[in-house]
């Protein structure tokens, strides 16, 4: 993955905004999509306000990739704005990983084909990796999020503040 140009950050104006479990849900499904998912589950405690897991069967990440996956303006699929006319997916990864771990505590547990095992990652609110351990889950991803969201590319959110619920 790398850093967009500032001149393609500009014309892609792609700051995300989180406002509901609708929205959190979504962008993991599109994320699970995106990366080859053909099996996605969801599930939710308290109607999604206190766990959101998302768990799939796609690409995973990889751990070269892991340390900026949740980062603003960091991408594998374009390199600059001229790539944006035969972009074939739903979004960009950091982009809504970095939108969720603004309003909620994020686990993302992530494995790739090439992996012998998985890694669980807890993500602090800029996105950035606070601890990482081995986990058992299979290929693919497990996003969580807590007190409200939780994605499992495997993944994990803390509660919305009360305002935004």
């Amino acid at each position: 993955m790398k850093q967009l140009p500032a001149a393609t950050v500009r014309l892609l104006s792609s700051s995300q905004i989180i406002t509901s479990v609708v929205s959190v849900v979504k962008e993991l499904i599109e994320n699970s999509l995106d990366a080859g998912a053909t099996s996605v589950d969801v599930k939710l405690e308290n109607y999604g306000f206190d766990k959101i897991e998302v768990r799939d069967n796609g690409e995973g990440i990889k751990a070269v990739d892991a340390p900026v996956m949740a980062m603003k303006y960091y991408t594998s699929k374009i390199n600059s704005h001229e790539d944006l006319e035969n972009l074939t997916t739903y979004g960009f990864r950091g982009e809504a990983l970095g939108s969720i771990c603004c309003v909620a505590e994020v686990l993302i547990t992530t494995r790739t084909a090439a992996d012998n095992f998985s890694t669980q990652y807890v993500l602090d609110g800029s996105g950035r990796i606070l601890s990482q351990k081995p986990s058992h889950l299979g290929q693919g991803s497990h996003s969580v999020t807590q007190a409200g969201l939780q994605w499992h590319h495997l993944g994990s959110l803390q509660p919305l503040p009360p305002k935004l619920k």
